[in-house]
């Protein structure tokens, strides 16, 4: 039988993005910030990790954003925990607004390790949900992508010495604008009235990244619809070898009035050869 554990929180001034709302990002820090509540419950701290030589390494994640948030809104995060068989942490987490509507859902993995083995946490009960199936395909092999590089600064790594799963949302943030800057240029935002947002979206970890390493980005459209396109992003290391991949949905909206429209003609002509 599961527990639900609750957290209050509230958003700051600089937890907003660009659209002037609380940046994706901000959701996952809020989520992190009670995953680590609770595994104090269960007897591992933060201070009793780092005391025994114990990791917390991020995993894979599926989240939607659902209602807008703004600066100086208490929110609450209702986290459950459930422990797979391979001892992996499955993690559901909703995030509700000061009006008690829910803000996000996040579902995501992670893992303690100690000497290169995944600690069970036997007092976690053992999962009896059903985890959310990824829909992250390869990237097809004749694909027109953009390739960006990148380096993964020192600074964005934890008090675990690696990276944590906002700061690898951070670089495909970077990769989603290094992609429109290049083959959309920003200031159609302004010319057409119309600005996409991040509705969700999946992320895959394959490999650990590695904080002070090189990586290339490539981007591509999996496909476009009247009001929506879905954006896929793979990271690589120097050598070609996939570390991660994410899937999100981007909607169109209104600048001016901040609802749904129709997606631009200028923006189709511009990434068409990039959708599979």
């Amino acid at each position: 039988m599961s527990q639900i554990f609750r957290k209050n929180l509230i958003t700051r001034n600089f937890d907003l993005d660009w659209n002037r709302h609380v940046t994706s990002r901000t959701y996952e820090k809020f989520g992190y910030d009670a995953r680590c509540d609770v595994l104090k419950e269960f007897g591992y701290s933060i201070e009793q990790m780092l005391n025994s030589n114990v990791r917390y390494l991020p995993g894979s994640t599926y989240v939607r954003f659902l209602d807008q948030q703004f600066a100086d809104s208490e929110v609450t995060v209702e986290s459950e925990v459930f422990r797979m068989d391979t001892g992996l942490l499955l993690w559901k987490q909703n995030i509700f607004g000061p009006n008690g509507k829910k803000a996000c859902e996040l579902e995501t993995t992670s893992s303690l390790v100690q000497d290169d083995k995944i600690i069970q946490i036997l007092k976690i009960p053992e999962i009896n949900v059903t985890p959310h199936k990824f829909t992250i395909h390869p990237k097809p092999t004749k694909q027109n992508t953009v390739e960006h590089d990148y380096y993964i600064p020192f600074s964005d790594m934890n008090c675990f010495w690696n990276l944590p799963s906002d700061a690898i949302w951070k670089i495909f943030e970077e990769g989603r604008f290094l992609f429109f800057k290049e083959i959309v240029d920003l200031s159609l935002i302004q010319e057409t009235d119309a600005t996409t947002f991040f509705m969700g979206g999946e992320i895959l970890i394959h490999k650990q990244l590695e904080p002070g390493s090189h990586v290339k980005i490539l981007s591509w459209i999996e496909s476009f619809e009247k009001i929506r396109f879905y954006f896929r992003q793979d990271i690589v290391d120097l050598n070609g070898n996939l570390l991660a991949s994410m899937k999100d949905e981007q909607l169109f909206v209104s600048l001016s009035k901040s609802r749904p429209r129709k997606a631009p003609e200028a923006f189709f002509n511009k990434i068409e050869r990039f959708i599979e």
